[in-house]
């Protein structure tokens, strides 16, 4: 969790004394054309227009209580099904717990060292966004600008984000082409990724603070060698902002960028001497549970579902060289392809030239009693003792 004593002090200079910064729950959401729900929290009204106001819609930070990736990934689908951005823009700040977060249109094998996470209790999470994979932990500051789909811009976000650390922290940062943010000698401390819909649109990047690089290192090692039709993440030498500025710290960024994106000059003003500071309240504190947005829960059930994870993988395929038992042929070893679609076995062949007929009909058969079922890293493991068993449990059902 946040130290909000530590933001609230980095605030004061700006807007006076913070002893605390506002809660926000459900009630308070609802607005005029924004969002509203009765007592019982089952309805919901909704402003669906998307037309371009002649008045700037009006800007909130929100900065989550919540250091759990699952929690901040199902606030975020919440604001984008369930806002109206028309009339109030939002910036969420969160960070979270260690976790690696893949992109909607990426392959989990491919992208992180999964026998690694497990042993060290890390989880992993798809994201309904795209792009690449990153790691987060409490050395990661997450931000999420929330508008209508005709005001998205992202370049504009990232601007001001570099401002914000020229400003304050005299760090030498610029956007690029592929917009991440580069420190140094092309040094990334920033990827950013977004979800476009017909009306309203999210744009989300990282700021590394004081990430554990070597536990990043660890957590991304996946398995270069599966073919796969996802996404693939581009790699990049990477630095943490402490590295350049060893004092500091995700509270002291918190209030800066959060103080830029609440002070920007407002659309259509001429002239940054336009600008107006928002009050205090411009911060507000959430607490990103089903008891303060009703449907959050079964957002963040779904997004932690194995199903979610894993079933959303694009085809791939995936060789290993496998050692034959001796009971089915001495001294032989043969390569075995398994191709999985949407996290499931789909085929099993032998990749390997000139193998004996009937070593390929034992493992066609098996493949025919596998198909179907779940993929896991286990899969050759499996292939391997089924061909030890005796007719008929060899080609029994797979119960993976």
């Amino acid at each position: 969790m946040f130290s909000m004593r530590k933001v609230a002090s980095h605030l004061s200079p700006y807007y006076g004394a913070l002893a605390s910064l506002p809660t926000l729950g459900v009630d308070s959401l609802a607005g005029p054309g924004v969002l509203r729900y009765t007592s019982s929290g089952s309805t919901l009204s909704k402003n669906l227009k998307s037309k371009k106001s002649k008045t700037p819609p009006k800007r909130v930070v929100f900065i989550s209580q919540s250091t759990d990736i699952f929690s901040n990934l199902a606030f975020e689908d919440w604001l984008y099904k369930n806002w109206s951005f028309e009339k109030r823009n939002i910036l969420l700040l969160w960070r979270n717990s260690p976790c690696v977060v893949i992109g909607r249109h990426q392959n989990p094998y491919v992208e992180a060292n999964l026998p690694y996470l497990e042993s060290a209790g890390v989880p992993m999470a798809r994201r309904n966004s795209g792009g690449g994979t990153v790691y987060h932990d409490e050395g990661n500051l997450n931000c999420t600008f929330f508008t209508t789909r005709d005001r998205y811009n992202r370049k504009e976000n990232l601007e001001m984000i570099c401002n914000a650390l020229r400003e304050d922290f005299g760090l030498q940062v610029e956007a690029n082409q592929r917009d991440d943010v580069i420190l140094g000698d092309n040094y990334k401390v920033s990827g950013s990724a977004a979800k476009l819909g017909r009306l309203v649109a999210y744009h989300h990047c990282t700021l590394m603070v004081g990430t554990d690089k070597q536990q990043l290192n660890l957590a991304l090692q996946g398995d270069k060698s599966i073919q796969s039709k996802a996404t693939s993440s581009v790699p990049a030498p990477v630095m943490n902002l402490s590295d350049a500025k060893k004092d500091i710290s995700v509270e002291q960024l918190i209030a800066s960028i959060g103080r830029k994106y609440l002070c920007n000059p407002m659309e259509g003003t001429e002239s940054s001497s336009q600008q107006t500071f928002q009050q205090s309240n411009g911060f507000t504190l959430i607490n990103p549970t089903d008891d303060w947005f009703p449907g959050l829960g079964k957002l963040q059930a779904d997004l932690s579902s194995h199903t979610w994870l894993h079933n959303m993988t694009p085809r791939f395929s995936i060789t290993r060289p496998v050692t034959l038992p001796e009971c089915v042929a001495h001294n032989t070893t043969v390569n075995i392809t398994v191709q999985a679609y949407h996290g499931e076995i789909e085929d099993v062949r032998v990749a390997s030239k000139g193998i004996c007929p009937d070593v390929e009909e034992l493992i066609n058969e098996i493949g025919r009693a596998v198909k179907g079922s779940r993929f896991t890293v286990d899969i050759f493991n499996d292939l391997d003792n089924r061909m030890r068993l005796p007719q008929p449990l060899r080609t029994q059902r797979s119960m993976m």
